[in-house]
């Protein structure tokens, strides 16, 4: 196994992708949800939608939500794209043994 980037998608496409994961991940500043608190699967994909620097639009959110993406907060900061997905891996990766 090893993590990959995906290129540049769609909504729609993401959304997608978020449908057919075992977890689907929204990092968004707003979430109540920490994402420490996931609950990361033992087997399956899991997608991490990170928006751009302008953060994600209400109607990327609604998709997302509707493909079963769940919000979460990395914390009480808002970090650059370049950086939240490494940020949310390894929170991801902290917080359960299915890669240890």
């Amino acid at each position: 196994w090893w993590p990959r980037v995906a290129p540049l998608a769609s909504t729609a496409e993401v959304a997608e992708l978020v449908r057919g994961a075992a977890l689907g991940v929204v990092l968004h500043e707003g979430a109540d949800a920490p994402l420490a608190g996931a609950p990361v699967p033992a087997e399956g994909d899991v997608v991490v939608v990170v928006g751009p620097e302008g953060g994600l639009t209400g109607e990327e959110l609604e998709a997302f939500a509707a493909a079963g993406g769940a919000a979460y907060r990395l914390g009480p900061t808002v970090l650059r794209t370049s950086t939240a997905g490494t940020a949310a891996a390894a929170v991801l990766l902290a917080a359960t043994p299915r890669w240890r």
